[in-house]
């Protein structure tokens, strides 16, 4: 039994109860749990000296969780079927579109700074939310942690820096910016397109769970043709 690695389950835990009624009664993005509690965290490891293996011993579970969070977003998805058939063949060609960006801006990263296939494939791998990710990284022999860290990062960005990069191309129309969200920030997108419009939110989850079913269908070969 490590206490480190208990204490990391329960820092976890307790911190992102309290972050998350933090945000509640100050909703700022700047207070959201999923950017408050990762930086702290990283404080404090560095000021313990854990390492990730420590971190990641009792609290892996947490990310198994992600599987079923994103089959939950098919419930709103049920909801809006209506409108998610007016508008099919635009969103059809935005996912295929980000997708295919996604993949090819990770190929030209890798080639740019030389990294090896593991580091590679995991970034490659990274344009779709963590559960797919974590099934197209092991297609390209890819590592699991280092795609879960790529993927979670791009979705922090991408939610940060969403609305600002919207606002200054004047997108107005709801499609566009859910399809941008769910596809460019996956479920952090998501959680930040629900924020700002319902119908939003729900084109953003449609988004996101159709581009991570296409890229684990389809991806490996995809990819495969850059490498």
């Amino acid at each position: 039994m490590n206490i480190w690695a208990i204490a990391c389950l329960i820092w976890t835990i307790v911190a992102y109860i309290i972050a998350k009624k933090v945000y509640v009664r100050h909703p700022k993005m700047w207070l959201s749990p999923a950017i408050t509690v990762p930086v702290l965290t990283i404080i404090l490891m560095i000021i313990f000296g854990i390492s990730y293996q420590t971190y990641a011993q009792d609290t892996q579970w947490i990310v198994q969780l992600l599987g079923p969070a994103t089959i939950a977003f098919a419930i709103p998805i049920y909801r809006y079927r209506e409108t998610i058939k007016q508008h099919i063949l635009v969103l059809t060609i935005a996912i295929i579109v980000g997708m295919s960006i996604g993949v090819y801006s990770a190929y030209l990263m890798a080639q740019m700074f030389h990294f090896d296939a593991v580091v590679t494939g995991s970034l490659m791998a990274r344009s779709i939310s963590t559960p797919f990710a974590i099934v197209l990284a092991e297609n390209l022999h890819g590592s699991a942690t280092l795609v879960s860290l790529f993927t979670v990062i791009t979705g922090l960005i991408g939610m940060i820096f969403g609305d600002m990069i919207l606002a200054f191309f004047h997108i107005r129309s709801r499609i566009a910016n859910g399809a941008a969200f769910g596809n460019a920030a996956h479920g952090f997108g998501t959680a930040r397109a629900q924020q700002r419009d319902t119908e939003e939110g729900v084109i953003a989850s449609l988004t996101m769970i159709i581009a991570g079913i296409l890229m684990v269908l389809i991806g490996p070969g995809l990819i495969h043709l850059f490498l």
